[in-house]
């Protein structure tokens, strides 16, 4: 779970639009919506300071497919995983 917190913390920064996001996790985006809030609820994200960063395979400033890309060769179903987080 450390993984896909670590992925939300960087769509939460990311200058993308919400949309757009869930499109490319293939959720919708009131569960992305939920993740996020979520995340923040329980401190494992920390805003732009990045202070409890969990994943750091990934740069901060790291681009979106790269984002994606190391989630992926982790064997993060970001698919499955989101939805469970919210209900979780």
């Amino acid at each position: 779970m450390a993984m896909i917190s670590d992925l939300l913390y960087q769509l939460a920064g990311s200058e993308m639009a919400e949309q757009e996001i869930a499109a490319e996790l293939r959720t919708d985006p009131s569960t992305l919506r939920e993740c996020l809030e979520r995340l923040c609820k329980l401190e494992i994200v920390a805003g732009p300071s990045g202070a409890q960063r969990m994943w750091t395979a990934v740069p901060e400033d790291a681009p979106f497919d790269v984002v994606i890309g190391k989630a992926k060769s982790a064997g993060l179903d970001v698919r499955a995983q989101l939805p469970k987080f919210v209900a979780g």
